[in-house]
């Protein structure tokens, strides 16, 4: 066989593992696809969890989890350990008639940990401690659905973050600096998390900033809790939505004001402005390495999204494209993401 012919089959086998990597993290979301409402009643709801029962966390800061590892590859910043981080995975639960997860599901709590507490929790744990707690997440349905039954799905579901979070400050809270990390689903109840216990209270001034990506989050959302505007900023939250340059999703068009952005890379909301490529630090991929420095670039939409160019990647950057990164909102940033939540932290800690 001609060696064109060889690297032919080499570059589409590597194309096929890295989108069927992403594929796990796929869903309604993502893809627009209408997921149908299957049952007409929240009943029965899974048992709720009990936060003193370790099996109910998904990371804890003395026991070697998920949250813990390190991708290979690159080599990342260590960080200053110093704070605690308070994370909340995105939706796995994806199939089913039922509108709340079981927390008895081991298939699905070793999903939860293989994939986004490994993938996206980890990048903090440099910062300090990681507290990652279970929950009896909505099915993935609610958000194509959008009725009163999913709405009540979701707030179950936070009702256990909540559970989970007034169990930190009980029992394990040391007047840390307080990080708090979350994605999709995760993010809007940290949202929630955010309104009730930080918006204009003491804690808002321990928090040192939220990175809360892959929902659309406003500054109405809050009354005195800021976006962030800049690398340094504190007592703030991060976030964004990453589609393919030149895609915007329907709704955003439904919306009467923007939601809040900022850039992963260069950490400043102003539009239309791409970050030189030697900027990114890397990406981690679905095989939890850290590689592609300089791959992603990347600008902000004045409508309130990241639109992400075609990764500079020789012969299969066009074929990993796609008009929704949802999926990749951390994993395209890993090392930008870590760097500055540490970067964060350096700064609370050196206030006077």
């Amino acid at each position: 066989m001609h060696l064109w012919g060889v690297n032919r089959i080499a570059i589409f086998f590597c194309i096929c593992i890295a989108l069927t990597g992403c594929k796990r993290f796929e869903s309604v979301v993502e893809t627009g696809l209408h997921v149908e409402r299957v049952a007409s009643r929240l009943e029965p709801v899974p048992a709720p969890p009990d936060y003193a029962d370790e099996a109910h966390w998904s990371a804890l800061p003395w026991r070697e989890d998920a949250a813990d590892g390190l991708p290979k590859g690159r080599a990342v910043s260590e960080g200053p350990g110093t704070a605690d981080v308070f994370y909340l995975h995105p939706t796995m639960f994806e199939e089913g008639a039922h509108w709340n997860a079981s927390l008895d599901s081991t298939a699905l709590n070793d999903v939860v940990d293989e994939w986004p507490v490994r993938h996206q929790a980890a990048i903090f744990n440099g910062a300090g401690r990681v507290f990652a707690p279970r929950y009896r997440q909505a099915h993935i349905r609610v958000f194509s659905v959008g009725d009163s039954l999913s709405l009540g799905a979701l707030q179950i579901a936070y009702s256990d973050i909540r559970a989970a979070f007034q169990h930190f400050l009980d029992h394990w809270d040391e007047g840390r600096p307080l990080v708090i990390a979350a994605h999709s689903q995760g993010s809007w109840h940290a949202r929630w998390l955010l309104q009730e216990f930080f918006d204009g209270t003491p804690l808002q001034e321990r928090l040192v900033a939220a990175y809360i990506p892959g929902m659309d989050i406003y500054p109405t959302d809050f009354e005195a809790l800021p976006p962030c505007r800049g690398a340094k900023d504190l007592h703030c939250y991060c976030t964004w939505m990453s589609y393919g340059t030149g895609y915007l999703p329907p709704w955003l068009a439904t919306k009467p004001a923007p939601p809040s952005v900022i850039h992963p890379i260069t950490w400043t909301t102003q539009a239309d402005l791409t970050n030189p490529q030697d900027a990114h630090g890397g990406a981690v991929r679905e095989s939890f390495r850290n590689k592609n420095p300089g791959s992603i670039t990347a600008r902000l939409h004045p409508g309130g999204v990241l639109w992400v160019d075609q990764p500079h990647m020789f012969l299969v950057g066009k074929w990993l494209h796609r008009d929704n990164w949802h999926v990749g909102d951390f994993n395209l940033f890993w090392s930008d993401i870590r760097d500055t939540v540490h970067e964060r932290v350096a700064v609370f800690g050196a206030r006077p």
